[in-house]
């Protein structure tokens, strides 16, 4: 083979597939009965479960089992500052890591233009979402700064990865290492190079177990108390804690009879002849990525028999890889509040233990990264260290912990659902056991699982990782192609206006979030993933969404409450270069729509003639109003809590409102909902239950349209509504005919926006979905029953996704002008046959 060759194969890998990390269902949606336990109406359940106890969130979502991942690129190998976007596919390849050796979710959160106050703003607003943090590839001193400011503040871990996990795996290698030599961790001279994340966060933890002559050198030298050039608050800090001798000098200089050498910095620093001048039997740790600071056999070649670096191909790879999964899987199972240097030392105590001393060899230190042991042991030990510390949530027994673990990585994710309740009585027991046994919907899984060594080094650790990052700094577009971005929405919500439960808050929400991302992906083939925010103040949210913007190729907004979505959707549309979408708003006026054109055509009416009456003047129906009246309505009245809309009225107007009285109720119509009714032709219900009684049907014009879709209980039944003359009636269930829900716009109109990379999702396109949903209800099948498409018709979200790609194209919003054609065949294979595009 040519060479090179297999590192251009793990780039096609990754083109191929859109990254390497899929979020799926854990409940396959097989029919409507299952859609009705993890949606509406069933999804209602769990929701106000969390909503009396946020503590059950961990117990019914799947953040309990998710860690946020989070970045901003300014310290990628030795790459330093490459950015939230090339920093993606390292991301992904640790979240990966995660799943495969820990089984926890980890998400990328690729941060953009933020300095320290917006991270801790940002990080803190999303502790709805995850269960932990995972603090990656930060540059010093801004990680520990993140540190300082948020420990004890977010009342969940957070992770330095580069800080505590090569801290645990250079002190597990090192306990080892000394014992092969015969010296004693207190005894030996250590020169540590690199004084940035990795560095500073092993020195702190070397001292803390019983290190007591360490120097660490930079690029300036050694680091020493009262130096001035190239320090900062956390060096100097350091600086006063080590170096008890108060040497000077280069790191030639300091490796002069050292016993010790660990690199954290760079590659090609160290000289053979530089090993020569340490002591006898010395011990080199060269673990600089993707390039170390001298090469194994030129280390051999001096005679030094311990030697380790982080090259999957070198001996004793000590790799963070061996740290961070089995750690964080003890936070979370926990749910510990903090990470604690006692947790750190039980880690590498427990790490180091896995090599008994009969076992320990030059060659064999540490154990392998893919020895499925090392999880489960560190998870354990650090669930006890969190026991003994007091910052455990939940009381585990840790060899539980372990054997749990054990389980999923020999048996499998299905080794831990336990079993269904034998009879659940009602629907809602039925999805409360389901949210339960499965801790929530969402997973994480790996679209290219590592099942060797070579894989492991190829697409997620050095030197493979690296080659994805240099291909988006030097083309930022490539990012769509390469990782997950290109297929992946965030569904963002403060929980302020959940189904018809009202403000029942971002943890509340979450059971639904996840449910609006199975839909997603079963009938879109679109990666989705919840993001819960702790705030309702619009500028907060809109922050969080650009700060988080990198790692996702569209955002669906949910459940936000009236007006403030307006405001936010708006801002995040100027703002923002990827598809913004308020379903409440326009996912409704889209399946509306497609419903409306059909029930028209069947009663024989116009859009131009009809007399047309929403209640509720929320997002939807605003959203809902003004796609009728760009379809040609001229007669609409917008009803709200305190009657009909119109100009001049006083109470409980808004901005939203005021605008919609200019351009609706051209009669000037006043009074309650029951005034506006009578004549009307068709009734559209996005209010509450019981808003409509049968003397309002009655006194509408003959043969009306009833589209009564308040969640979970519609504003008036349908046996109600056709016994008090209605032709045709709609509600947004899945147990009545004709359901006016939402996924049958949103999975196909993001499909078509991602595969020709719209900057936006605009009215044309929004217009070309509805039509295209109606137009899968042919004349001869259109019926009463019948005027829009069933939920599970697959044929749906092709067919909008095509629609929507061909408008985006013809208004000029899309990246990739994609013909109808090619997107069909990409909807197909995606959706059909779930292969990757």
């Amino acid at each position: 083979m040519r060479k090179g060759w297999l590192l251009e194969e793990a780039l096609e890998l990754r083109r191929r597939h859109q990254g390497v990390i899929g979020v799926e269902s854990k409940i396959l949606v097989r029919d409507r009965s299952v859609l009705s336990l993890v949606y509406t109406p069933g999804v209602a359940a769990p929701c106000l479960e969390i909503a009396k106890d946020p503590a059950l969130s961990y117990v019914y979502t799947c953040r309990g089992n998710t860690v946020g991942i989070v970045t901003d690129g300014s310290a990628v190998y030795q790459q330093g500052t490459v950015g939230p976007e090339a920093a993606l596919p390292v991301m992904e390849g640790k979240a990966i890591l995660l799943k495969t050796f820990a089984g926890v979710n980890g998400i990328p959160v690729c941060l953009k233009d933020q300095d320290l106050e917006g991270m801790v703003k940002t990080i803190s607003l999303l502790t709805p979402t995850f269960g932990a943090f995972c603090l990656e590839d930060m540059a010093s001193p801004l990680c520990f700064a993140l540190e300082d400011r948020l420990r004890g503040v977010l009342g969940l871990p957070l992770f330095l990865n580069h800080a505590h996990g090569a801290g645990v795996v250079v002190l597990a290698g090192l306990q080892n290492a000394l014992k092969l030599v015969g010296k004693s961790l207190p005894e030996v001279s250590i020169v540590l190079a690199g004084a940035g994340a990795a560095g500073i966060g092993t020195a702190r933890l070397l001292l803390k177990a019983g290190a007591k002559r360490l120097v660490l050198a930079d690029r300036a030298g050694a680091l020493f108390d009262g130096r001035l050039q190239r320090m900062n608050d956390v060096k100097a800090e350091i600086a006063r804690l080590t170096n008890v001798e108060g040497r000077r000098g280069t790191l030639a200089d300091l490796l002069q009879g050292a016993d010790v050498f660990i690199g954290l910095s760079a590659g090609e620093l160290v000289t053979a002849d530089m090993i020569r001048t340490m002591a006898k039997d010395p011990i080199i740790f060269a673990l600089a990525v993707p390039n170390p600071e001298i090469l194994p056999e030129e280390i051999e070649a001096t005679g030094v028999k311990v030697i380790a670096t982080s090259l999957t191909n070198g001996p004793n790879q000590l790799d963070i890889v061996l740290a961070f999964p089995g750690i964080l899987r003890g936070l979370l199972d926990v749910q510990a509040t903090m990470v604690t240097e006692g947790m750190l030392l039980s880690a590498a105590a427990a790490l180091a233990g896995l090599v008994p001393d009969e076992g320990l060899r030059p060659d064999m230190i540490i154990p392998q990264a893919l020895d499925l042991r090392v999880a489960p042991t560190l998870a354990a030990a650090v669930a006890k260290a969190a026991f003994l510390e007091g910052v455990a949530g939940r009381k585990v027994d840790p060899e539980e912990v372990a054997e749990r673990l054990f389980r999923y990585l020999y048996q499998g994710p299905s080794s831990l659902v336990p079993p269904c309740a034998k009879k659940p009585a009602s629907m809602e027991e039925e999805a409360i056991d389901l949210h339960r046994r499965y801790q929530g919907k969402l997973e994480v899984k790996p679209k290219l699982p590592i099942r060797d060594q070579k894989l492991l080094g190829l697409l997620y650790l050095p030197p493979g990782i690296a080659r994805p990052v240099q291909e988006i700094m030097a083309d930022p577009e490539r990012v769509f192609d390469l990782t997950v971005k290109g297929n992946l929405v965030a569904v963002v919500s403060d929980g302020t206006a959940v189904l018809g439960l009202g403000d029942i808050g971002p943890l509340g929400a979450m059971p639904v979030m996840e449910g609006k991302a199975v839909l997603f992906k079963t009938f879109g083939g679109v990666e989705a993933f919840p993001i819960c925010v702790g705030t309702k103040d619009p500028n907060e949210i809109v922050e969080v969404v650009k700060a988080i913007s990198p790692v996702f190729g569209g955002i669906n907004l949910e459940d936000i409450s009236a007006p403030r979505c307006f405001v936010i959707e708006e801002r995040l549309k100027r703002e923002l270069d990827i598809p913004i979408f308020h379903d409440d708003q326009h996912g409704t006026a889209v399946v509306t729509l497609g419903g409306l054109v059909n029930a028209l055509k069947l009663t024989g009416r116009r859009f131009e003639d009809v007399k047309v009456v929403i209640n509720g003047a929320g997002a939807s129906g605003v959203a809902v109003a003004k796609i009728l009246l760009s379809m040609g309505v001229q007669d609409l009245i917008l009803c709200d809590t305190k009657g009909v809309i119109y100009q001049g009225r006083k109470e409980g107007m808004n901005p939203a409102k005021e605008e919609m009285a200019k351009i609706t109720n051209p009669r000037m119509v006043k009074g309650s909902l029951a005034e506006a009714l009578k004549g009307a032709n068709v009734f559209i219900g996005l209010s509450v239950a019981g808003a409509v009684t049968k003397e309002m049907v009655r006194s509408m014009a003959k043969d009306p349209i009833i589209f009564a879709m308040a969640n979970p209980i519609p504003e008036i039944y349908p046996d109600e509504a056709k016994a008090a003359g209605a032709a045709i009636v709609a509600t947004g269930r899945s147990d009545f005919p004709n359901q006016i829900n939402n996924s049958l716009g949103f999975p196909g109109i993001f499909r078509g926006a991602l595969d020709v990379r719209a900057r936006e999702i605009n009215q044309e396109m929004k217009v070309a979905a509805g039509l295209a949903i109606a137009s899968l209800v042919s004349d001869r099948e259109l019926s009463p029953g019948y005027i829009i498409p069933e939920m599970m018709d697959f044929r749906e979200p092709v067919a909008v996704a095509v629609a929507v790609a061909k408008a985006a194209v013809e208004t000029g919003v899309a990246r990739r002008p994609l013909t109808p054609e090619e997107v069909e065949a990409r909807a197909r294979r995606i959706i059909y046959e779930g292969l990757p595009c």
